[in-house]
């Protein structure tokens, strides 16, 4: 009998040599079924990339970057698309915007710009013109030597503190004594000034013999912007001053009775 044929019916002959020879095929096998399980997922992994290398394997690399490229451009163009439906705000465009925050920033940063107004207590300086209001006489007549400018060339004034007081007196006196010298010259006027009212005034006038007109200020209208009111409250500093032509060109606060007079006269004569 050949060989293999006397194994197998050896085999045969013996079921205990069968079984061990099954149970060794089995140990023998189980390391290589076990090596086969834990390879399985990466092999599978391996298979994957290997057909996705091989798609992009069948197309050359400038084709499938120029089939990115368009597919980025149309996500773009239907992002575009899709914003262009949405109402467009104000101000969006960037020269708007930058517009409207500077804007913004001007509304905030500067405020609300006004008018000057004029102030009523600025002290006039030479140069300047007389301020445009009206003021009472001791008659009670109202007397604008703004106005008066115009039509006569050269305007004294003088103030004093209080009608009928003795240093006040003394300086109404004073430019009654040198009045005809004053007005020697035509378009010469003499004025005196003070916050009595017209009836001081007038009693003031008439006791002295006066020549020339007495202002009642009542209101510091002519007193404040030629820099005569002393305080915020009231009360006058004995001053003079010379117009001419319209235009404040002497002005003297703060001055003796006698030498108002003296000073004053030499202005107007000194021509």
């Amino acid at each position: 009998m050949p060989p293999r044929k006397a194994a197998v019916a050896a085999a045969l002959a013996d079921p205990s040599t069968l079984r061990r020879s099954s149970r060794n095929s089995k140990a023998v096998a189980a390391p290589e079924e076990a090596a086969a399980v834990i390879a399985a997922p990466p092999a599978k992994k391996a298979k994957v990339e290997k057909v996705k290398k091989g798609a992009k394997k069948g197309k050359p690399a400038k084709e499938e970057k120029e089939e990115e490229e368009e597919e980025e451009a149309g996500e773009e163009e239907k992002k575009e698309e899709e914003e262009s439906k949405l109402p467009t705000p104000v101000g969006t465009d960037a020269e708007d915007v930058s517009a409207t925050v500077a804007a913004e920033a001007a509304a905030v940063e500067e405020p609300t710009k006004e008018e000057p107004v004029a102030n009523p207590n600025a002290v006039l300086q030479l140069g300047d013109a007389l301020p445009d209001v009206a003021v009472l006489d001791h008659a009670g007549v109202p007397v604008n030597l703004h106005t008066l400018a115009s039509t006569t060339p050269t305007i004294v004034i003088f103030a004093y503190p209080k009608a009928s007081t003795p240093g006040c007196t003394r300086q109404a006196c004073g430019f009654r004594d040198a009045y005809p010298e004053f007005t020697a010259s035509a378009g010469v006027a003499v004025f005196g000034l003070s916050a009595d009212t017209p009836a001081a005034q007038l009693k003031f006038k008439e006791k002295q013999n006066l020549p020339y007109s007495l202002l009642a200020d009542t209101e510091y209208k002519l007193l404040g912007p030629l820099g005569a009111k002393k305080t915020a409250k009231g009360g006058i500093t004995r001053s003079y001053w010379v117009v001419k032509d319209g235009k404040l060109v002497t002005m003297v606060i703060g001055v003796k009775p006698e030498v108002s007079v003296e000073k004053a006269l030499a202005e107007v004569t000194a021509e």
